[in-house]
């Protein structure tokens, strides 16, 4: 029986490892290959043509739903599934817009990344058990695009979600791998989109589409 290949594309060395770790134990599949960011992957997935892969959302660079597209061009029989924290239906419809044809929650159990990696393989759509049925819904009929925060950018959209975190453009800047400067470019594009003219109108905007977000 030929196996699954699967490439691994996450910033974070111990969510690979563990990753990988699990689908070698898996009698179908086979990792072959692991990168942390979008400028290390697309060489190794231009060369490997992998089965799936597995993509995080923030990462340094461009994000792993923007990475979407260039991987279609450089492999396109290669099956996305998003492994991410980040839940807000905005991101999920993003990702299946992009491409994806998985999307899995770090909160779940394993079984359920493996179980998105066997069914995007047989050319099946599949979404987290812990997330609204009503997305997937809306996601295969193509509603949900018109939501307010849809104008804004990937990246924008990031930094929005971090804004309503309370985190300061330092850190989200570190986070995301970008200077302070440039996090607060986005954020005055993200107010003029909106039409906040402040800060605090900004977020007490945002808190408004983050349900997830205590």
């Amino acid at each position: 029986m030929e196996k699954i290949s699967v490439i691994i594309i996450d910033d974070h060395p111990v969510i690979r490892h563990g990753v990988t770790s699990v689908l070698k134990k898996q009698s179908d599949m086979s990792v072959v290959g692991e990168s942390h960011n979008a400028d290390a992957a697309l060489p190794e997935i231009k060369k490997l043509q992998p089965d799936v892969a597995i993509l995080d959302i923030t990462m340094a660079g461009i994000s792993g739903i923007d990475l979407i597209p260039h991987i279609k061009i450089h492999s396109e029989n290669t099956a996305i599934v998003i492994y991410s924290m980040h839940q807000t239906p905005d991101y999920i419809h993003r990702a299946f817009k992009a491409g994806a044809k998985g999307y899995v929650l770090k909160g779940d159990e394993i079984s359920e990344l493996i179980t998105a990696i066997r069914d995007v393989k047989e050319g099946r759509s599949y979404l987290s058990r812990n997330l609204p049925p009503a997305l997937f819904h809306q996601i295969l009929s193509g509603k949900g695009e018109d939501e307010p925060l849809s104008i804004l950018t990937t990246r924008e959209y990031e930094i929005a979600n971090l804004l309503t975190q309370s985190m300061t453009p330092d850190e989200i800047g570190e986070m995301l791998f970008i200077s302070p400067k440039t996090v607060r470019v986005h954020r005055t594009n993200i107010m003029h989109k909106l039409g906040c003219h402040r800060a605090n109108e900004l977020l007490l905007r945002l808190r408004d589409y983050f349900p997830f977000i205590k």
